[in-house]
């Protein structure tokens, strides 16, 4: 009974220790990088760009198809967090290019990137009519990977979409066994590795062994890329579930400036800070964070999924509420000031009276 008492408290208090273990964070500061880098925005852009335009004149010259499938690859990823419709066409070159060069292995893998990308802008029936095309005997440990991902994501997607309890669970436990099969094949220390198990840390309330996780994770990538943004999300993620308010706004906005620099249009880090931001009472920074977020992912998929929305609506609201107030304060103030005004005027009046009585 006493094991079981101290057990509960040290779960209890585990959070709140971690919490106040780690470094202090300068959050004005970041803030400042990030205002910078949105009005730097179009150079950053214009980056990519350029990187995409020679890719693609490489890739037209190119007499070689096995020379063209890595160009079309490199074309799609760089398409990939950029612009939706692109890197489903590119995903689709590929798959072409592996069909002439009868690789069912290459065929499959590309489908698979295909589904994933397909199910991540919301295209469900799309990406599982993908998967179920993909022969899973062909595939070699990298496809099976994509493949697993692919179907994983799927299901989680389509268990967030349902109103109906026992579907919803029967979704999240076919996520929940593909999850298994990606862990099973996948390289211990790969991203998709990494991302998997924080998440199961993280259910688990081992949030110790995430961060210790995760900040390996950071050593990996190289900073100021799309793959830090991403082991940076999943930070915010341990420490939000730590109910450590500045690390959970660090880390995600750490996330944010490095997807901006990198032009990344798929942006959820900066919407799910701005909501952060609205909810503190930083309402004129959290509606241009918001504003500026729901441009590039209408820049990336002319349709906002679910959760943009909904963060997008929320500091919205926030601003309505905000001016709301604002305005109440104005009227008020006016109206005190007309009162004093007017009772200044009639005070004058009597005393304009007064003298012309004493005459």
């Amino acid at each position: 009974m006493i094991r079981t008492l101290l057990l509960i408290v040290v779960m209890g208090l585990g959070p709140t220790v971690l919490a106040q273990a780690d470094e202090s964070v300068d959050l004005d500061a970041l803030y400042r990088q990030i205002d910078d880098a949105i009005s730097q925005s179009p150079t950053y852009v214009a980056e990519r760009e350029r990187k995409i335009a020679d890719w693609r004149n490489r890739l037209n010259k190119e007499k070689n198809v096995e020379k063209s499938v890595q160009m079309a690859e490199e074309l799609f990823r760089l398409y990939q967090p950029y612009k939706n419709d692109s890197a489903l066409y590119y995903a689709e070159v590929c798959i072409a290019l592996a069909d002439s060069l009868r690789r069912p292995d290459l065929a499959g893998r590309f489908r698979s990137m295909l589904a994933y990308q397909l199910s991540d802008a919301d295209m469900l029936t799309e990406s599982i009519e993908e998967l179920r095309v993909i022969d899973k005997s062909t595939l070699d440990s990298v496809g099976l990977v994509n493949y697993y991902h692919a179907w994983m994501h799927v299901h989680g997607e389509l268990g967030s979409k349902t109103q109906r309890n026992a579907v919803r669970l029967n979704y999240y436990a076919q996520q929940d066994a593909y999850r298994d099969s990606v862990l099973m094949v996948a390289d211990e220390g790969s991203e998709e590795w990494l991302h998997l198990k924080v998440d199961i840390l993280c259910a688990r309330q081992l949030y110790q062994d995430a961060l210790e996780l995760s900040g390996q994770w950071l050593q990996k990538v190289t900073d100021g890329t799309h793959e830090s943004a991403y082991a940076a999300f999943y930070r915010s993620m341990i420490y939000d579930r730590l109910k450590n308010h500045d690390q959970t706004c660090y880390w995600l906005g750490k996330s944010a400036l490095d997807d901006i620099r990198c032009a990344v249009m798929n942006q959820a880090s900066l919407l799910f800070l701005a909501e952060r931001l609205a909810n503190d009472g930083d309402i004129s920074r959290a509606y241009r964070y918001a504003e500026f977020a729901k441009a590039c992912n209408l820049t990336f998929c002319p349709r906002l999924r679910a959760y943009q929305v909904n963060s997008v609506v929320n500091v919205i609201e926030k601003n309505n509420q905000a001016n709301q107030a604002r305005s109440s304060r104005i009227l008020i103030n006016a109206s005190i000031v007309i009162a004093l005004l007017i009772i200044a005027l009639l005070l004058i009046l009597y005393r304009l009276n007064r003298k012309k009585d004493g005459r």
